[in-house]
């Protein structure tokens, strides 16, 4: 298998996705009632009338909007094995998301839920065939779930994460991996050191990389830091033919041991050790990477940008665990609403909401999604502004998350969980405490502490204590051990509580009611000078 059978599995799809935007109302209405059919016998949908709901109206009067904490129940009940409380199907597996007020939340994944997800996926991989063909003269690097994750289960027994990856791709999943230069079983790898030194002796070693997709930038900026942080290493066991860290045993028969190239070493010495990499040399290929561009991911896919100079940098459309929002295309634009795979509806700063076909272009909009896996008029958090159409389907961009959350790459901090992880450290209402997040010189949050209440030791404690505390967020904690996220420092500033308090009157705000969010937000100019 190869590239023209991966091609052949999502033939058309493109087409399909272009005929639905081309009639963006019909095609939403369609999968609604898909999803109403399938789900009617789910206790949410007797309770709601799903049997007798026609059309979107009827669902928006007969079902109120949901923030994720108004799923939870029902998903707890799901995971302790009551399926039916949302579904009228089997459950496959749980993922996990980033929580609002506790430390992480499920969603439900299905048969159905997956088929909808591949519309997209297979419309943006036959939109890569068929514009950029380039991609598809070598293999690829997949990064979807987290790696080094152990086996998982709920109280029922229900998988946490899916056996395999592949599980996405549905058909096209054998043809993708015959592309695969790593193979996915290496995410399996139980450390995050062994796992990201054999992934890159692998990669290194494959000069026909073509295509990367990843979803963070600093996801494949840190691999990439690795490879020159560690080149000796690297570059010495390709010599050598052997592998560069313990390798499970399970492993050996997917992946055959090395063939010694002290040639390509030699070459991945030289080009690794330059002041600039020469990442050209190392995969001369390399023709696009996919992964996040827009809002706090912007800065870095930037420098991924100047990284490699000649490739096209992508930006991905939103998909978040919950579901797809948007494809990217490869027509200069962004990406387009998957009106195929959910039911998006897009709620303005006046708690209007709108199809997809009433938004207006410049218009910014909170976005509301309906799945086939049990999320019925879901308020995602996420944020975008409307920038045009495709067809009669509208394009977006993401702008980021509401304004109760912080998400550099992809560990999605609410205030409400910050708070909660601040008084389960013991952080008192007298330190002012204030974490914001920070760019440079890396990805970070810093917690700001008034220098009048505590010492520079104690300040050093309770930023340690409390990047412990918000690693009970799956996210935060992974993305911390990939090392895409910094270490959370401490920073004592003088007289931070009448600071901030007088920030907040300067807002408008009344003195009574001047008490700031413990979390900060990027695009804050007045807390970034705070911090400076």
């Amino acid at each position: 298998m190869g590239w023209t059978e991966v091609a052949a599995h999502v033939s058309g799809a493109r087409a399909r996705f272009a005929a639905a935007a081309a009639a963006p109302r019909a095609a939403q209405e369609a999968l609604l009632a898909s999803i109403m059919v399938r789900h009617a016998g789910s206790d949410f949908g007797r309770r709601h009338g799903f049997a007798r709901i026609d059309g979107l109206a009827a669902f928006q009067r007969a079902v109120p909007l949901r923030d994720p904490q108004e799923h939870a129940a029902d998903i707890a009940a799901m995971a302790a094995g009551d399926t039916r409380r949302l579904l009228d199907e089997p459950v496959l597996a749980f993922e996990y998301t980033g929580g609002s007020t506790g430390a992480a939340r499920l969603i439900p994944l299905t048969a159905s839920g997956l088929a909808a997800l591949q519309n997209g996926l297979y419309a943006w991989i036959d939109d890569l065939c068929t514009a950029r063909p380039a991609v598809t003269a070598g293999s690829s690097y997949w990064s979807i779930s987290p790696v080094a994750r152990a086996p998982d289960t709920t109280g029922s027994g229900v998988r946490i994460g899916l056996d395999n990856d592949a599980a996405y791709f549905g058909a096209a999943a054998a043809a993708l991996a015959s592309v695969l230069a790593v193979p996915p079983a290496v995410a399996t790898i139980p450390t995050i050191n062994d796992w990201r030194m054999l992934t890159l002796q692998i990669l290194l070693c494959d000069a026909s990389l073509s295509l990367v997709s990843v979803w963070s930038p600093t996801f494949w900026l840190e691999l990439c830091r690795h490879a020159v942080l560690r080149h000796a290493e690297l570059t010495q066991a390709i010599a050598d033919g052997r592998w560069v860290a313990a390798m499970p045993p399970a492993l050996h028969a997917v992946l055959p041991a090395p063939v010694a190239d002290p040639a390509r070493a030699r070459m991945l010495a030289t080009a690794l050790s330059a002041a600039r990499p020469d990442w050209s040399a190392i995969w001369p290929q390399l023709a696009l990477i996919s992964c996040w561009a827009d809002a706090s991911a912007g800065p870095w896919a930037q420098q991924l940008a100047r990284e490699f100079p000649a490739v096209q940098v992508q930006g991905k459309g939103l998909l978040a665990t919950e579901g797809m929002i948007s494809v990217a295309l490869c027509d200069g634009g962004d990406p387009v609403a998957a009106i195929t795979s959910s039911v998006l509806e897009f709620e303005d700063d006046h708690g209007r909401v709108l199809a997809c076909d009433e938004v207006q272009c410049g218009a910014e909009y909170a976005v509301v999604m309906t799945t086939s896996a049990g999320l019925y008029r879901y308020r995602l958090g996420d944020r975008v502004r409307i920038t045009g159409w495709w067809f009669g389907a509208p394009r977006m961009r993401l702008l980021g998350r509401g304004s109760d959350c912080s998400d550099l790459c992809g560990e999605k901090l609410t205030e409400a969980f910050v708070l909660a992880s601040c008084a389960l450290i013991g952080i008192d209402p007298g330190l002012a405490a204030r974490l914001l997040p920070q760019l440079q010189p890396a990805p970070r949050y810093e917690l700001l502490l008034d220098a009048q209440a505590i010492d520079a030791q104690a300040a050093v404690q309770l930023a340690l204590r409390l990047d412990h505390a918000l690693r009970a967020n799956p996210q935060y904690a992974h993305a911390r051990d990939l090392g895409q996220l910094g270490a959370l420092s401490a920073r004592r500033i003088d007289l931070l509580a009448a600071r901030l308090q007088a920030l907040s009157l300067a807002r408008g705000q009344r003195l009574g009611d001047a008490k700031p969010a413990v979390l900060g937000r990027i695009d804050d100019p007045d807390l970034a000078q705070l911090a400076l």
